[in-house]
């Protein structure tokens, strides 16, 4: 007997390690890498699946559960059941798929495994109940994009609207990658959003975007498969005014949804109980528009408070002072001392709050703020008797370069003017170039690294910005083509024969 009484302890450690629960494996080198799919069954692109066809997913790696079910989109918001055994992942209708029709499942790369690494693509399973999918297909790259966001893709009806509802959705892979299958003939537009798409208008105002480079995308018998690019850029926004706080009576400091602020004066005909009406116009990057209109009841504000200079400043070859509210200066509010005698300076308003003084001479490194010639609308003087204001002007002087040019040619067939921009990599340098027949050129830029690139100048406000596309109305984006090696620029040298191609 007494064998086997020391047996038992070693039997049962076996069975309790055999009914241990699984879970990611421990030691080893470190775990970066993502799940990745091994195995479909039925096979991707399957015809005549049954309707209760269970869909089983295997992976490379244990799957952290959590991650998925907020990871699973299908299509017409069908009912479906979720199982997930380990590596294994089994999705089944709830009831029935859809008799004759297509089942797309798209899986984010959200889905990760225990050390919280996503998969570096998403999974598109396109099935069709009948016997035939749509042929189309489009197949798309994002340039631009920062790898650890995810971005969605929608494909829309042409033309789109902001009621538009996508007919697909895809995330783009880690490298900007995405691809719609099973499209029926017909025209398309396409847009790229950071983040999960809803209302495309509204979230191009905050967020990346890309756009097509084409009014639409075409898919027909002929044509079932084509391919695109899109460059993805910072939002186009349209700000709101958010709150409004009184300076004095006929002054006021707007605050826009940005956190930027902004000084407005209240037209002195308006008593208080009025209504105020605010329309501003902004204009972003790509348009001009009109802010969203604001109004509040004017209250009766009693002004004791002395204006104040907020800033002083050279801007473009003027000298320029902004106070913190409305003021009205006297002609012989702004000297300088020359020999012991006050030399007014003359001056120019720029608005109710800011003056600017003209070709100030660089002899006078400093200026006199008389307190007693400047008052607010309320009547109230400027808070310091005599305030000195120094000047300090910038001191750099342009260095003189020796550099080296870059001369080159553009194969592009449109109507359109082209831009090309080279980049000094590792700076903050750009340089821009026009296209005339079909060359352009870079003359002495400083020594360095470059890269290139050229778009279609479709910007009205500023050629030298890319024009990223909008919404509503629709404007596509411009065509872009980016040259694929560095440029080594050195001094007294030609670089020639660079081609960039619009394809």
């Amino acid at each position: 007997m007494l064998p086997k009484i020391k047996q038992f302890p070693l039997i049962l450690i076996l069975l309790l390690l055999g009914c241990a629960a699984q879970g990611p494996a421990t030691g080893g080198p470190v775990d970066k890498k993502g799940p990745v799919i091994i195995s479909i069954q039925p096979q991707n692109g399957s015809l005549d699946i049954t309707t209760d066809q269970k869909i089983t997913l295997i992976f490379d790696e244990l799957l952290d559960p959590v991650s998925i079910p907020a990871s699973i989109q299908i299509d017409s918001d069908l009912d479906y059941k979720l199982k997930i055994r380990g590596r294994k992942l089994i999705i089944s209708p709830e009831n029935n798929w859809p008799e004759n029709g297509i089942v797309r499942i798209n899986l984010s790369r959200k889905i990760r495994d225990y050390q919280k690494n996503m998969m570096d693509k998403p999974i598109q399973l396109i099935f069709s109940t009948g016997l035939d999918i749509p042929i189309g297909v489009i197949k798309g790259e994002i340039i631009g994009i920062d790898t650890k966001k995810l971005i969605e893709v929608g494909l829309f009806d042409w033309p789109p609207s902001t009621q538009s509802m996508y007919i697909q959705k895809v995330e783009a892979d880690e490298m900007g990658s995405f691809h719609f299958s099973g499209i029926e003939n017909g025209r398309y537009a396409i847009v790229a959003i950071e983040g999960v798409i809803s209302d495309i208008e509204k979230q191009i105002r905050k967020k990346n975007y890309a756009m097509l480079t084409s009014n639409y995308i075409t898919i027909s018998s002929d044509e079932n498969e084509t391919k695109v690019e899109m460059f993805f850029s910072e939002p186009v926004e349209k700000l709101q005014i958010i709150s409004v706080e009184m300076q004095s009576q006929y002054c006021c400091q707007l605050t826009l949804d940005d956190n930027s602020k902004e000084l407005m004066i209240i037209d002195s005909l308006l008593s208080p109980g009025d209504s105020v009406f605010i329309n501003l116009e902004k204009s972003n990057r790509l348009e001009a528009y009109q802010v969203l209109e604001y109004s509040f009841i004017l209250p009766e504000i009693m002004d004791t408070l002395a204006p104040t200079l907020a800033q002083s400043f050279f801007d473009t070859g003027k000298f320029k002072l902004i106070f913190s509210e409305p003021v009205k200066l006297d002609s012989n509010a702004i000297i300088t001392t020359h020999d012991s005698i006050n030399i007014p300076l003359p001056f120019t308003f720029e608005n109710n709050f800011s003056v600017a003084i003209l070709n100030l001479p660089d002899s006078i490194n400093k200026i006199q703020i008389l307190g007693d010639q400047i008052q607010d609308w309320a009547g109230n003087h400027f808070a310091d008797s005599s305030k000195t204001v120094r000047i300090t002007r910038d001191s750099k002087k342009e260095e003189l370069i020796i550099g080296g040019n870059i001369l080159g040619f553009v194969n592009y067939d449109d109507k359109y003017p082209l831009k090309i921009v080279a980049h000094q990599i590792g700076s903050d340098s750009y340089y821009f170039a026009d296209v005339n027949n079909h060359k352009f050129e870079f003359i002495n830029l400083s020594s360095g690294l470059y890269e290139l690139w050229g778009y279609e100048a479709l910007n009205t406000l500023d050629e030298n910005v890319y024009h990223s596309g909008l919404w509503d109305p629709y404007h596509r984006a411009a065509k872009f083509a980016i040259y694929p090696d560095t440029i080594d620029v050195r001094a007294r040298w030609d670089v020639e024969g660079v081609n960039i191609n619009f394809e």
